[in-house]
């Protein structure tokens, strides 16, 4: 007698088919869940419909998945532009594009398709959840669940929890992340989307560096890759999007006690964006794309004149990483794990502030 195969654990969706929404749907489709992602456009479909397909082939003839896993991923995931295949999912995870009008009315559509036990997600990284559902009929049911890119490689998940949303779906959605191994912190009012906020005082920082025209964003980037951490900052707002960014950072304000000192952060991103040079995504940001060089190939530093600088930026991103642990919404050693793994970086953030006599203020 053969013995049947347990149904999936999870029916889950996602809506969004930019680069966070297919990394999510491929990360969740290496699991036995049933996964149905919502695209925008037909023509999104049929793309992303034939890459799934080509790749689990592949995958099948070079031996790299079983005849069962095969049949699994195949009659248990759905490519699809309409939103009413959503009605037997226990899960959806809203991941389009940060606009929070996109957002509020999306979760309108979505919420009588779906069935009352269903947990209703956004994977925004900026604006806060009671912004969000605080005009759905069920709010208890939903919450901020946010992914960090690439999801296969950042483990930390931050639960962002709204006024209105349930014990009862926070506990569920713990679960959720527990199955598919991934470590969480769950975030209250003033503590949402703290790990990217935790950054925000280096960036600004850096900007008025860059204002002052104490150093021009190549040797600000080069220095920061060479004695800190592997992504310089202007480098890093390209690849997220200069108008990404710049939206998140104005949410994330709301949030920061002394909003005066991020001014510069916005000056600067306002001005790529006037311009239309939105970063790698149109070509041209706070730098031109392709990159002809490596960011730090063609930048030489004199210690002496540097040292004050480094000394600063170092001291503007331990403010940050220590601003965290005071708050206590982790443990030190999760914090350190997070910074590590956010960073891509091997050493401790209070080994080097240890190395550097940095005192908390």
């Amino acid at each position: 007698m053969i013995k049947k195969k347990p149904p999936p654990e999870y029916n889950i969706g996602i809506i969004g088919c930019g680069k966070t929404g297919k990394d999510l749907f491929e990360f969740l489709t290496g699991f036995r869940f049933h996964v149905t992602l919502v695209c925008r456009t037909d023509e999104a479909v049929e793309k992303l419909a034939n890459t799934f397909r080509k790749k689990q082939n592949r995958a099948l003839k070079y031996r790299l998945t079983d005849p069962g896993t095969y049949n699994f991923r195949n009659q248990n995931t759905i490519i699809t532009s309409d939103l009413n295949l959503l009605k037997n999912c226990n899960l959806v995870i809203e991941a389009i594009s940060e606009n929070a009008d996109r957002k509020k009315e999306l979760f309108r559509q979505i919420e009588p398709v779906v069935s009352p036990d269903c947990m209703l997600a956004s994977n925004t990284s900026s604006i806060p959840p009671d912004e969000l559902f605080k005009e759905l009929k069920m709010p208890g049911r939903c919450l901020g669940l946010h992914f960090f890119f690439p999801v296969t490689m950042k483990n930390f998940v931050e639960i962002n929890v709204a006024v209105k949303t349930g014990n009862k779906t926070v506990l569920k959605v713990e679960d959720f992340l527990k199955s598919i191994k991934k470590n969480f912190l769950v975030l209250t009012g003033n503590d949402h989307f703290i790990i990217n906020r935790m950054f925000l005082k280096v960036q600004a920082g850096c900007c008025q560096l860059l204002q002052e025209g104490i150093l021009d964003v190549s040797e600000i980037d080069a220095l920061v890759k060479d004695r800190l951490f592997p992504a310089g900052i202007f480098n890093f707002f390209d690849q997220v999007g200069n108008d990404v960014m710049l939206q998140s950072v104005k949410n994330y304000l709301r949030y920061e006690n002394d909003p005066g000192f991020f001014l510069p952060l916005i000056e600067c991103l306002e001005e790529k964006v006037g311009e239309g040079r939105l970063g790698k995504k149109t070509k041209s940001g706070f730098y031109d794309y392709p990159l002809k060089t490596s960011l730090n190939e063609t930048v030489s530093f004199n210690e002496p004149e540097i040292k004050n600088v480094l000394q600063k930026i170092t001291g503007w991103c331990l403010d940050g990483i220590f601003d965290v642990l005071y708050r206590s919404v982790c443990s030190k050693s999760e914090l350190e794990q997070i910074v590590k793994e956010y960073l891509m970086v091997e050493k401790s953030p209070f080994e080097l502030a240890g190395e550097i006599g940095y005192v908390s203020k």
